[in-house]
């Protein structure tokens, strides 16, 4: 039998760090805010959390079926429905909260495909509708591939040689493949193939979990300056060396290093009640984040503090805390209809 999970709590940190900056990037990028300096461009860099998001994917997936998938003590059929019944309810009200506001023929065939959580198959995923979700398709094929690659991560070695290999394919995708047969649509961003590094950093990481524990709690400091040098220095380097794009190499220098940290040490900056909270909700707060953009841009207005960095900051608190608060509305909810679908069943089957 597979033993106990171990439980990583500093990856709700990271979770609750990444799903943030994501809001508060896109609050910029969106608001026509005039921000300038070192700090704007800083913030600019945080759409490039969203690797740490998919690092964390590979890396928690892992963690919870790659034994059980291995020793077969998880049907198919099993896994796919805990994946379906973790997703699809949130996102699919979001679809039809979307749908309604739009009401056009378009939005009704993108929601009704990305309510597959398929779609991660299409050419692609530069969609209309809720467009932060492409995210999601790309997650959601990890999964349907997932199979695949505990078989490509057999052992050791075999899930290094795989790691080596899809970082030479990701730099083929960006430097050939999208150059030679990319259109005005595609998004190198939205491929699988060219983010499957981050997937498989961390399928590498959970393999070599204990030895990279061992090493970091025995040299934490020095980890962590490690760490904290890679994150100033991530500033000046540049993503493409003589033409050829190393953004894969670099998000996943930055990354792997604070992945390998949260789960050699003890932090309360990365494990405490807050980061918990955010970190359990935080799939959610990435998926309605631009609706509730939207409604904050309606009413009071995104400039209602000015257009500088005081009306910035202002709104993306706003943006913030009106995310949580629609999550939190919404699991109560579903709370409250789960255990009133509960009661009617079991009222049933005490009649019969």
């Amino acid at each position: 039998m597979t033993k106990l999970r171990e439980r990583y709590d500093n990856l709700d940190g990271l979770r609750a760090i990444s799903c943030l900056l994501i809001i508060v990037y896109h609050v910029k990028k969106y608001g026509e805010y005039r921000l300038s300096g070192v700090p704007a461009d800083i913030i600019d860099l945080f759409t490039q959390f969203v690797p740490l998001f998919l690092i964390i994917s590979g890396f928690g997936i892992f963690c919870g079926y790659y034994e059980r998938m291995k020793n077969r003590e998880i049907s198919l059929s099993a896994f796919y429905k805990k994946r379906y019944a973790k997703i699809l309810p949130f996102f699919a009200f979001i679809l039809l909260i979307y749908c309604v506001l739009e009401h056009s023929v378009s939005g009704i065939i993108e929601a009704l495909t990305q309510a597959t959580l398929t779609y991660g198959l299409l050419p692609s995923l530069t969609m209309g509708l809720c467009s932060v979700a492409w995210t999601i398709g790309i997650i959601f094929l990890f999964y349907m591939l997932f199979p695949f690659i505990v078989f490509l991560c057999d052992s050791k070695r075999s899930a290094l040689i795989s790691f080596g290999i899809s970082i030479v394919l990701s730099i083929f995708c960006y430097s050939y493949f999208f150059k030679q047969y990319g259109d005005g649509a595609f998004m190198s961003r939205h491929n699988f193939l060219y983010l499957a590094p981050y997937f498989m950093g961390g399928a590498v990481t959970y393999l070599f979990r204990d030895s990279i524990k061992r090493v970091i709690s025995a040299h934490r400091i020095i980890a962590l300056i490690v760490c904290l040098g890679i994150t100033v220095g991530y500033y000046f380097i540049p993503d493409n060396i003589a033409d050829v794009s190393i953004i894969v190499l670099k998000n996943l220098l930055l990354f792997l290093p604070w992945l390998w940290y949260s789960i050699s040490v003890k932090s309360y900056v990365l494990s405490n009640p807050v980061a918990s909270f955010l970190s359990k909700i935080s799939l959610e707060l990435y998926l309605s984040q631009m609706l509730i953009f939207h409604l904050v841009e309606k009413f009071p207005g995104l400039h209602f503090a000015g257009n500088g960095w005081l009306g910035y900051i202002a709104a993306s608190i706003l943006v913030i805390i009106g995310d949580v608060i629609f999550v939190e509305a919404f699991m109560l909810i579903k709370k409250w209809v789960v255990n009133l679908y509960q009661k009617s069943k079991a009222k049933k089957g005490a009649n019969i």
